[in-house]
């Protein structure tokens, strides 16, 4: 079959250091991995940027959190990857990113490290809440068909994407295509289409990016329940592995075969409905993979688990019609409670209404705990459990998902502590 686009793989087993610690002769190493994946996907640095470009690179710093809990943006791949755009004599290279939850993206920049390497590389920084938004449409009958567009992506010659390669309880799969959810200038934006629609809205918000080319953050990687994990053995610091290249479909799909799942691209629903829409290729058959054999360096990821039913010590689940990728999936924050130990501590049971409710249920009445009801369908649960701590939409957090349950001071795992 007719190749249509390439994706370059690259390995090292040398000691690389860790994300905030290493030496000079170990981003070396790196900064020639990233130039590998240039030469092999693109015919080199000089065929990706160009003398005189403006040029934007897009990283994750989706919440402030130390460089070395693996979880953001490498600051070996970043400070590699920007010298050597430097090296091609560029106008301006910009590091372009909104951190998620309404967080101040300036902040996150330098608690996870990149503030430190755009100095040492004379990139500038530019939170896009910061920055101005125009709005682009889609014009079709689809979900999120118009949104807001950083200014900086739209005027870029060159779009670089640094995804961060994580299983993700939303959306199966956080890589290139994900990546451009920190286009989106708050937290009311990112919580609109955040059900059963994310995948549209991902895909949407790709075509509006037009990338250049990716280059996949996988040092460090991500399994199970990401993209932050509560379970230590989650976080992969041993996979030594990038990959990248143009078609950020072809680049989902070589991550899918990387992590070891079965038919590769077509296990997270947004890579599925790119490839429908022509953004790119999810069959593996073709895409030319080139540099390091897939079947030497890919291991076993595990998939996310979204069952809460019978899962954790003292939470009983009422699941009605709720969206996977939408409510169901705020159970991450159950992981955290359960692995600090918090559950367990639990004095009276715990019931969590989630979803469309439906007419059984209504005979559930007089239980003998503390009661959550999380998301907008569930709400007719609180006719019956007026005391029930609420997690829905609300004047300050007006969209359907409760995104707003992830932040620490107000969320479900601060108020499950709290019960204690």
């Amino acid at each position: 079959m007719e190749k249509k686009t390439t994706v370059a793989i690259a390995h090292s087993d040398a000691d690389l250091g860790k994300p905030a610690e290493y030496t000079r002769a170990q981003l070396d190493i790196v900064k020639g991995m990233i130039r590998d994946i240039a030469d092999q996907s693109m015919g080199g640095f000089r065929k990706i940027v160009k003398r005189g470009d403006k040029v934007l690179i897009k990283v994750n710093t989706v919440i402030p959190c130390p460089a070395n809990s693996g979880f953001t943006t490498d600051p070996r791949i970043l400070e590699a990857l920007l010298e050597l755009v430097q090296e091609q004599a560029p106008a301006k290279v910009l590091i372009g990113e909104r951190s998620a939850m309404g967080g101040d993206t300036r902040k996150a920049m330098e608690v996870c490290g990149v503030t430190e390497v755009a100095r040492r590389t004379g990139a500038e920084l530019c939170p896009f809440e910061e920055a101005p938004f125009d709005m682009y449409k889609i014009d079709r009958p689809i979900a999120f068909n118009e949104f807001p567009v950083p200014r900086a992506v739209r005027d870029a010659d060159v779009y670089i994407g640094v995804p961060k390669m994580k299983v993700h309880v939303h959306t199966t799969l956080t890589c290139a295509l994900k990546l451009q959810f920190g286009n989106l200038p708050d937290y009311d934006w990112m919580g609109r289409c955040h059900r059963d629609d994310i995948y549209q809205k991902i895909v949407n918000l790709t075509r509006a990016a037009n990338p250049t080319w990716f280059i996949v953050d996988s040092l460090y990687a991500g399994q199970g329940n990401g993209p932050f994990s509560a379970y230590p053995e989650d976080l992969i610091k041993d996979f030594n592995t990038l990959c990248g290249g143009p078609d950020p479909v072809a680049v989902d799909t070589v991550c899918e075969a990387l992590m070891d799942w079965d038919d590769p691209g077509t296990n997270a629903p947004a890579t599925v409905l790119a490839a429908a829409e022509g953004l790119g290729t999810n069959k593996l058959e073709e895409i030319a993979l080139t540099g390091a054999p897939l079947d030497r360096v890919k291991r076993k990821f595990k998939r996310q688990n979204l069952a809460l039913q019978g899962r954790f010590p003292n939470v009983h689940a009422i699941m009605g019609a709720a969206c996977e990728p939408g409510c169901r999936a705020l159970i991450i924050g159950f992981d955290q409670l359960f692995v600090e130990g918090t559950l367990r501590k639990l004095k009276r049971p715990l019931y969590v209404f989630m979803g469309l409710q439906f007419a059984e249920e209504n005979h559930i009445k007089n239980l003998d705990g503390d009661v959550i009801v999380i998301g907008d369908c569930a709400k007719t649960a609180l006719e019956r459990f007026p005391n029930a701590k609420y997690f829905g939409s609300n004047p300050e957090y007006p969209n359907c998902l409760p995104i707003w349950s992830n932040i620490p001071s107000i969320g479900l795992v601060q108020h499950v502590r709290s019960l204690v």
